[in-house]
């Protein structure tokens, strides 16, 4: 399975730029005008690579940030990475086969 590739923090559409954080709860997607209800372990992945954290890491951080063991936090990260892929327009940023918003 091909992994997911994410916008450069040099991209005008990178993530960084793109989504403002409301809490732990709440995410807004500047382009496309929509918000998104999100848990806090989700809120955590996506600020960690709006900050430009590797995919490939995110399971040791949550892991870090949760106390949770390697093989659930690599499940939780693939979970989460499947359930934000399936997102209109955000899995266009991780999907490029989608194309750009």
């Amino acid at each position: 399975m091909p992994k997911p590739s994410f916008p450069s923090s040099k991209d005008p559409g990178s993530l960084d730029r793109r989504l403002q954080f409301y809490g732990d709860e709440f995410v807004f997607d500047s382009v496309s005008g929509m918000f998104y209800r999100v848990n806090p372990s989700a809120c955590f992945m996506l600020k960690s690579l709006a900050a430009g954290t590797p995919v490939a890491d995110l399971p040791a951080r949550l892991q870090a940030r949760y106390e949770l063991d390697s093989a659930t936090a690599s499940r939780d990260v693939q979970l989460f990475l499947n359930s934000l892929t399936a997102l209109e327009p955000l899995g266009r940023l991780f999907d490029p086969a989608r194309g750009a918003p």
